[in-house]
């Protein structure tokens, strides 16, 4: 939807300018423009019959010299209306000096003087307002001298009221584009500086450069800072591809996607960094040198655009509509510059503008596109350790935090100074008798039964009282379960691990018993210390036992040899 809006506003742009055109002449009728080359000490004429013997002598050369030079512009004018107020005007291109002479067959001649060095009359515009009475015949001559025309000039009248509202309109455009330029430069500076990716960096210049060419083409330096700097136009211009070829390496990432591509690209961006001091030395000369290189970049730029999108990189769609919002004006506009091509319509300035601005808003929508789709692509990537990591912390078996998720426990359960530590016991959990199960019955029994011991230890998570609470249950080696719990759940734990000899070991698996051993965490500096002590009293507790058994046996020994 946006890039149709952009479509539309330039064909209407495109369109206004042939339709002033028609304007133009239904209220001042304009003979052919005739151009003649400036001899040296030659003075424009003083009356009207003068300019007829004058223009006589000279030979029409149909157009001017693209690489600067002096030459005089000459139209006969009638105008066909009583309005007086009327406006003359060269226009299509950069004039550093025009200089207009408006002579009647009523012996009035009017001189006025314009360009690039001159105050503003209407805005972006060399235009000067004259007086002109309906019935007079008048001949309008124009002495235009640039170093270099960036197009072919055209000499134009129109009625004051209409070319003011038309120029007014001209000037919002203007504004708005530069304004727009302004954030979106300014904008991706400061993404780069939040998220340092490069080619934000070189987009945010890319569209700077842009800025600066066109606000020094319209002149803004001029008249707000008195600046003039022709030299500094087309350098600006000249920088276009450099910085966006730096710009699509990193965002269509070239250099693996293409090579061949790449190559060539970085081969241009060579002869546009050796062309930079054309700008300078070769004033004359650089809007064609500047000409020939936006066009082999934004052909380049374009077949770019394509291979990676058919190669599948989804976000060099909204690379392709922008650079098609720069070849539209760019494929009209360009061959005229050259002197190929007549110029198809006026206002060229602007239209290469609006689609230079139309272009820079569609590659930030396609860095936005990256970046969400980067944003995507770290979520999933987030979402895949977050899936590995509690995989490696999950016994596959019983489903219970492993060793290596009761090691992460214990060190966020360490104490902290002035930080009161709450009253837990740990508690350790044992197997005995596994090996002698394994040989009898095999691995997957084994398995069976710990599963089922771990499926009981997990009755305590689920049936304490909020006050009676068991933090967190592990599974630490294959026979080996920590359960650690508040003092209040301790008695639970030992019932529930009784009720577990009792009732599932007797009555499957008589020759596995279980037992326990705890220790509470009161003056523990270190968890595994908390683990040792544990570990001890389990040992303990264990040799109790034998001994009770060994007892038990001798005693039954005695009683059978009384």
């Amino acid at each position: 939807m946006p890039t149709k809006i952009i479509m539309l506003i330039l064909l209407l742009l495109f369109g206004n300018g042939f339709c002033g055109d028609a304007r133009a002449v239904q209220r001042a009728i304009t003979e052919q423009t005739f151009i003649y080359k400036v001899e040296p000490t030659e003075q424009a004429p003083e009356q009207f019959e003068d300019a007829v013997r004058w223009s006589r002598k000279k030979t029409d050369l149909g157009a001017v010299s693209l690489s600067g030079g002096d030459y005089w512009m000459v139209s006969a004018v009638k105008v066909n209306r009583g309005d007086q107020r009327w406006v003359i005007n060269v226009s299509n291109s950069i004039i550093e000096s025009v200089d207009y002479w408006l002579i009647g067959d009523d012996n009035s001649t009017q001189y006025l003087h314009s360009g690039y060095y001159a105050p503003y009359e209407f805005l972006f515009d060399y235009g000067r307002s004259v007086e002109m009475r309906y019935g007079v015949d008048y001949w309008l001559v124009a002495k235009v001298s640039s170093r270099y025309f960036s197009s072919q000039p055209k000499l134009a009248v129109q009625d004051f009221e209409t070319h003011k509202r038309q120029t007014d309109i001209y000037a919002l455009m203007i504004i708005s584009c530069l304004g727009g330029l302004l954030f979106i430069a300014l904008y991706n500076g400061l993404i780069y500086v939040s998220i340092r990716d490069k080619a934000f960096l070189y987009y945010g210049c890319y569209v700077f450069c842009y800025l600066a060419g066109w606000a020094l083409t319209f002149h803004l330096p001029a008249h707000l800072f008195d600046f003039h700097g022709l030299q500094l136009h087309h350098l600006f211009f000249i920088s276009l591809p450099i910085f966006n070829i730096l710009f699509y390496k990193h965002f269509l990432q070239l250099p693996e996607t293409s090579p061949r591509l790449w190559r060539l690209s970085l081969l241009l961006l060579w002869l546009c960094i050796l062309a930079l001091p054309t700008s300078i030395f070769l004033l004359s000369h650089t809007a064609i040198i500047a000409s020939v290189l936006i066009m082999l970049w934004i052909t380049l730029a374009m077949v770019c655009g394509n291979i990676c999108l058919l190669k599948g990189f989804y976000p060099a769609r909204y690379f392709l509509l922008g650079f098609s919002c720069l070849l539209l004006p760019a494929v009209l506009i360009l061959p005229g510059n050259l002197g190929l091509t007549p110029d198809f319509f006026d206002n060229a300035e602007l239209a290469t503008l609006i689609g230079g601005t139309a272009d820079a808003l569609l590659l930030s929508f396609a860095l936005a596109y990256k970046i969400r789709l980067l944003s995507e692509e770290r979520e999933r990537h987030i979402e895949t350790l977050e899936v590995a990591r509690k995989n490696a912390r999950t016994d596959k078996l019983t489903g219970l935090p492993n060793r290596f998720a009761f090691d992460e426990a214990m060190y966020e359960m360490r104490p902290q100074k002035d930080n009161v530590q709450s009253s837990k016991y740990l508690v350790i959990v044992t197997l005995e008798g596994l090996a002698q199960l394994t040989k009898r019955l095999g691995h997957r029994e084994v398995d069976s039964l710990i599963y089922g011991v771990s499926e009981a230890l997990k009755q305590l998570t689920v049936t304490m009282l909020p006050e009676v609470k068991v933090v967190e249950l592990y599974r630490i080696a294959e026979g080996n379960f920590v359960i650690v719990c508040s003092p209040t759940a301790l008695d639970s734990a030992r019932e529930k691990v009784a009720e577990i000899q009792s009732g599932y070991l007797v009555e499957r698996y008589s020759e596995v018993s279980i037992h326990l051993g705890f220790s509470a965490n009161q003056d523990i500096s270190d968890p595994r210390q908390w683990l040792r002590l544990a570990e001890q009293d389990l040992y303990n507790r264990k040799s109790e036992i034998r001994r009770a058994l060994h007892s038990q046996s001798l005693q039954m020994q005695s009683d059978l040899e009384i």
